[in-house]
């Protein structure tokens, strides 16, 4: 189907169903935050092993997101997006049957298997369908994905306290169900086209980063820093080994330039760092309020609504703040505002002489300010690699992703490493550096007088 196939109201309630399975893909990492604590008791699972749970959707999400990539290239979005949502129904469907952690963990996975191939094939659809104006359209992905950060904590304590916790796995299962068949009946699709794959460069990239992602989450769920050192030795020599391939026969993994061009080399970068300082504000955060200050699941959702409500807020207005300040000043300065979000989260929690009350709401504003920050940076990424000559590369595309859940997964091991010691400051504060190295990183701002949003990543001459 061409563009000038779609009708007025069809494109229209295809782009809906495209943000809203946006929505859902991250929804269906978020809807277990609130309800973490009472899941984690009726499994008999310890505050290590329920971030496990958590964790290891986000690690097949890493490990998956480059052939998830290729297979929207090669088979086309659509066809790889409904079979996405098929599997997604199906893992949901298990894990509210889940009896114990270790098959939680398994359907964990498979949704983020699943889950792994919604962003590269929805991008593809919009870059193709609606690229008229990209600065816009990535803002509004960006928007709903913190809807599904909106959506998550309330609606899986409201589910959790009301129906119990199963049905909060149950309600996302009919999400993905309605969503399939307006996936199957609305979206335009992407045809298929000519795209080998690298076997080897493919096999040595997943072994190599999820086993130095693998080893992080090992440190932090049993803090046998031997055997994360192992599967890290394995991780730098398998990527050692996919490096010296594209100077093989084979050829590159993928095509020259594409990986090295500054759109996407900086909107990589500021993805994959926001998504970490995302992942321990997801987790740490309720975790502080349930075991710390006693809310309950629904007290949780709500609380945690304020940091998902500013991303959904800020997002769009990135669109017309990068119009008029250009996008790199527009990162920079949202990666400056995450900072001070980061900052304020841990003097918000430790308060002194303070009552759950009043910390309550500094928590809230601290979120606000972190939120706010997360959804101008995560949209001004997208541009930036919706603009680059990456955005035509199946494989580039499923690597940014990788790289972007990679950051998400570190984010919740990293908080399965510091929380047991219970310095929020030690929590938060390493967050802080990689956004400073970022920020550091992004280089100078460009002049305002550069013409088009749409060339700010490139290097000023």
């Amino acid at each position: 189907m061409s563009p000038s196939t779609i009708t007025l109201e069809p494109r229209r309630s295809a782009y809906v169903a495209l943000l809203a399975c946006s929505t859902l893909g991250t929804l269906s990492s978020t809807i277990i935050s609130a309800p973490i604590n009472v899941i984690a008791h009726a499994i008999g699972a310890s505050p290590r092993g329920i971030v496990f749970a958590v964790s290891a959707f986000t690690l097949a999400m890493v490990v998956f997101a480059p052939i998830s990539g290729w297979m929207c290239q090669r088979f086309g979005s659509r066809r790889v997006l409904a079979g996405s949502l098929l599997l997604m129904v199906a893992a949901q469907a298990g894990a509210a049957f889940s009896q114990g952690l270790g098959f939680l963990v398994v359907m964990r996975a498979l949704q983020g298997i699943a889950c792994s191939a919604v962003p590269p094939a929805i991008q593809q659809v919009l870059g193709r369908h609606w690229a008229g104006n990209r600065a816009r359209v990535m803002a509004a992905w960006a928007a709903a994905i913190g809807v599904g950060q909106a959506l998550g904590p309330p609606l899986g304590g409201l589910v959790a306290d009301t129906l119990g916790w199963r049905w909060v796995f149950i309600t996302h299962a009919t999400l993905s169900a309605v969503l399939l068949v307006l996936c199957l009946t609305v979206v335009p699709d992407v045809p298929a086209s000519y795209a080998p794959l690298h076997v080897s460069g493919m096999a040595t990239l997943l072994v190599g980063i999820g086993a130095l992602v693998g080893a992080v989450s090992w440190l932090g769920q049993h803090g046998e820093v031997a055997v994360a050192a192992g599967m890290a030795a394995v991780g730098v020599l398998a990527l050692a080994v996919h490096s010296q391939l594209g100077r093989t026969s084979a050829g590159p993994f993928v095509p020259p330039g594409l990986l090295t061009e500054r759109r996407f080399v900086a909107s990589t970068m500021a993805a994959g760092t926001v998504m970490g300082c995302l992942g321990v504000a997801i987790v740490a955060t309720p975790l502080h309020l349930g075991r710390d200050l006693g809310l309950g699941p629904g007290h949780i959702g709500i609380t945690m609504l304020a940091l998902a409500l500013a991303m959904t807020l800020a997002a769009p207005l990135s669109s017309r703040v990068t119009e008029r300040f250009t996008a790199r000043r527009t990162l920079r300065g949202g990666l400056v505002l995450l900072a001070l979000g980061l900052l304020a989260l841990p003097l918000a929690a430790t308060a002194s002489g303070s009552g759950s009350g009043t910390i309550v709401t500094f928590t809230v504003a601290a979120l606000v300010l972190t939120g706010a920050a997360i959804g101008v940076v995560q949209a001004t990424s997208a541009l930036g690699l919706m603009t680059s000559p990456a955005a035509a590369d199946g494989v580039a595309l499923g690597l940014h992703n990788m790289l972007r859940f990679t950051g998400l997964a570190v984010g919740y091991s990293w908080v399965a490493i510091a929380y047991p010691t219970g310095n929020l400051s030690l929590v938060y504060g390493v967050p802080v550096a990689a956004v400073a190295l970022t920020w550091a990183m992004a280089g100078p701002s460009a002049p305002s007088s550069e013409p088009s949003a749409e060339r700010v990543f490139h290097d000023h001459r």
